[in-house]
């Protein structure tokens, strides 16, 4: 059989004679190509050359934005709009819509002028990004500051029209050829919500927003269903098999209440329309999934692509496999972290494949791929020690073997956070159930009550205000409640605080402790990052932001300037880890080092990697990142 063959009889539910395997490599090739360091047999070729070269067959999912035809096709990405050549339409803006570009450097702000108002979005593109492998821009100024420009993007999109545009298409796919799927992409959000959380809102602005401007939200999300009723309409007439649509679920960024009401309707619509063309729809579930294991298989999705399963996130393969194969195909399996030797020795590595092959018995519905792609560090060896064992033990049908249990890293829900600590005292109760709810006004009115019948400040602070936040964070823990209602909670808190801090004077030194935190260089990005400091404040720690992509003597002159108790290092990319090393190197010379606990987190980063490279702790999410700072502090 060709690579092609066996993807397609494995996305299609029928067993081919072997497990396909189709390593993702762009970013792999793109970092090792710009310093010089691709494998030396390999140092001429081409990425598509070298995977056939190695044999493997071709991963054609994930757009490709760094090679493209003209700058129009990536120009508005702080729009989310594209035409690349895996999609198999281009778009054109109304007449009446003015569009002024301004070039500076790194950094490209795009004006949009409509009868209606203006909006400017602005995305940045570094030397760093490029080094790193990366090909996408960062949006660094979204479209939507405010109320007003709801209404503007509204009448861009509604219109928008898109213009089927099939033959670039024809011609990649034809590169591609027999050695994998040209997967046609729609486009990277599953729904009109979806698209505004991910391009025209800050991370964590956008649950504010939803919750602040649900009319404004809404009718911003029918205008935007105009653009995506034609992008459905021009891929299922078109020539690709497989289309891309809806990428980067996640169970606490996209919570499973917000899925089924915002996701779900749009998926099993496409899934429908699609089905009916004898097409199949993929969509990029490379985040967490345990809390949306049902919702996704309910979906119609055909293909969950780029699977990161345990330990580098909750849900093991085997689960993914028993929950998941009778309705759809499972594409990954190997979390990336796992090819790095910081992350995992060889040993760890081989015993990880050994379980592959028992989790996925008997074998169909499933490709084997990294999730979600090979990092620049990845050691190369291992992904041609996948492809050996994939030959010696991958035929189909694979024997049934059971898995051997993997030790657990989440922690199970516990009835007992569903409520708020008992306490006689009925109106500070209520203090704590505006924190809970994110009650902005009507905390301060409670507070000012109470303070108006004499109530202690401080009391009113830590029996009020931080118990609530401390329940929120249990429950957040153990996956009870999600980052909107953190980020509400700590809303109220903030204002609850800002109100209370007259009344408490100069004598309110009852922080837990000083930390500072900020993403590490090169990395830009910060909602897990925002999620730790929200928590870490609303249980009392005075922390400092220092941003993303913080550069090396950045951190070292903060920590001299302000001698916090705890630094804390966020990376979410393979690529940018190597920084964190960099960081604590760099304290260690200044002198710094002794008297700082230094904690790091981030989806691909362990405690193996936290202990080789001399940090205090790490922590794998933010539940966990409070209490490790506790204890770091003797609490």
């Amino acid at each position: 059989m060709t690579h092609k063959e066996r993807i397609l009889l494995a996305l299609r539910g029928e067993m081919p004679d072997l497990i396909p395997y189709t390593p993702r490599i762009d970013l792999w090739y793109n970092a090792n190509r710009a310093a010089g360091t691709l494998p030396p047999r390999h140092i001429d070729r081409t990425q598509d050359e070298i995977s056939r070269a190695e044999g493997w067959a071709l991963h054609k999912i994930s757009p490709d934005f760094l090679h493209v035809r003209r700058p129009e096709d990536t120009i508005h990405r702080g729009l989310g709009v594209y035409a690349l050549k895996e999609m198999v339409f281009e778009y054109q803006f109304s007449h009446d819509i003015g569009i002024e570009i301004e070039a500076n450097g790194e950094k490209t702000r795009i004006t949009y002028h409509t009868p209606l108002g203006s909006i400017s979005t602005a995305t940045i593109f570094t030397e760093e990004m490029r080094k790193a492998g990366t090909s996408l821009a960062w949006i660094d100024e979204h479209a939507i500051k405010g109320p007003s420009d709801y209404k503007v993007l509204g009448y861009i999109f509604e219109n928008l029209t898109l213009i089927s545009a099939y033959d670039d298409y024809l011609r990649w796919s034809n590169d591609v050829g027999n050695d994998g799927v040209a997967v046609a992409m729609a486009g990277l959000a599953a729904s009109p919500m979806h698209h505004i959380q991910r391009e025209f809102l800050d991370a964590t602005a956008f649950y504010f927003h939803y919750n602040d401007y649900p009319r404004e939200m809404l009718r911003l999300k029918e205008s935007l269903e105009n653009f995506y009723e034609q992008a459905l309409k021009i891929v299922a007439d078109g020539p690709a098999d497989v289309i891309l649509w809806g990428a980067n679920f996640d169970d606490m960024i996209t919570y499973p209440s917000y899925f089924e009401k915002e996701f779900l309707p749009w998926l099993r619509r496409v899934s429908e329309v699609l089905e009916n063309r004898g097409k199949l729809l993929l969509s990029h579930c490379d985040g967490e999934n345990f809390g949306l294991m049902d919702l996704i298989a309910s979906a119609g999705i055909h293909v969950a692509e780029a699977i990161c399963p345990f330990p580098m996130t909750k849900v093991k393969l085997e689960e993914y496999y028993r929950r998941w194969s009778r309705k759809l195909t499972i594409w990954g399996g190997i979390p990336s972290n796992l090819l790095l030797a910081e992350s995992a020795t060889d040993a760890e590595f081989e015993s990880y494949l050994d379980e592959v092959f028992k989790s996925v018995a008997p074998g169909s519905r499933f490709i084997l791929s990294i999730a979600d792609c090979v990092p620049p560090h990845a050691v190369f060896d291992r992904l041609q020690r996948i492809a050996d064992r994939v030959l010696q033990e991958g035929q189909l049908p694979l024997r049934t073997m059971k898995a051997q249990p993997l030790r657990q890293v989440y922690v199970n829900k516990q009835d007992g956070l569903q409520k708020l600590p008992e306490d006689q005292d009925e109106k500070l109760h209520k203090i704590q159930k505006d924190v809970m709810a994110g009650r902005v006004e009507e905390i301060k009115d409670d507070i000012g009550a109470l303070l108006d019948l004499g109530y202690d400040p401080l009391i009113i602070l830590r029996a009020g205000m931080l118990a609530a936040m401390e329940v929120i964070g249990r429950k957040f823990r153990s996956g009870d409640v999600f980052i909107p209602e953190v980020l509400l909670a700590a809303r109220a808190m903030n204002e609850g605080v800002l109100f209370l801090e007259p009344y408490l004077g100069p004598d309110r030194k009852d922080a837990n402790g000083k930390i500072l935190i900020g993403t590490v260089h090169g990395d830009f990005h910060d909602i897990g990052k925002n999620i730790v400091i929200t928590m870490l404040r609303g249980v009392g720690f005075d922390v400092t932001d220092l941003g993303i992509s913080v550069p090396t003597e950045s951190f070292v002159k903060m920590v001299e300037e302000t001698k916090p108790d705890i630094l804390g290092l966020s990376a979410l990319l393979t690529t940018t880890m190597p920084e964190m090393r960099k960081v604590i190197h760099a304290l260690e010379k200044s002198g710094c080092r002794d008297k700082l606990k230094i904690i790091i987190g981030g989806a691909p980063v362990n405690a193996k990697f936290a202990q080789d490279i001399g940090a205090d702790g790490y922590a794998p999410n933010a539940g966990d990142a409070v209490t490790l700072a506790k204890s770091l502090m003797g609490g």
